[in-house]
């Protein structure tokens, strides 16, 4: 089967209704869209799933976003990834330097509250490419 040619994106926020609000304004620029809400389910759809872009949420129950960086290096990802996170910004620039470190695509971040008009910009210039 063919690859769709819509990005594919995956979504990953303990908060259901966080990853239900970015899939509104993804989908709207076209974005196939998965959301979940613990790093299992997560990775699990990594396995048969091969995203454009990830957003990573940094505090989860279980498996948080720190450790998902360390598995999506194992998997060799070559998905953008952007954090999501309400923590300090110095927290935030810790992860990003970690996947960076680690050899992943680190795009940025998103500070919570997400905002809709910077979340479809910052998807709006990503697709683009």
């Amino acid at each position: 089967m063919a690859r769709s040619d819509r990005k594919r994106l995956l979504v990953v926020d303990d908060d259901a209704a966080m990853g239900e609000f970015v899939a509104r304004v993804a989908e709207e620029l076209g974005y196939l869209v998965e959301c979940f809400t613990d790093g299992d389910s997560f990775l699990a759809a990594l396995d048969r799933s091969d995203p454009d872009i990830i957003l990573l949420d940094l505090t989860m129950p279980g498996t948080d976003g720190f450790q998902l960086i360390g598995a999506l290096s194992d998997k060799g990802t070559r998905a953008r990834i952007y954090v999501m996170s309400g923590f300090d910004p110095g927290h935030q620039r810790m992860a990003l330097q970690l996947g960076e470190a680690k050899g992943l695509a680190m795009r940025g971040l998103i500070p919570k509250p997400v905002r809709a008009a910077a979340l479809r910009d910052l998807l709006s210039q990503d697709g683009a490419e």
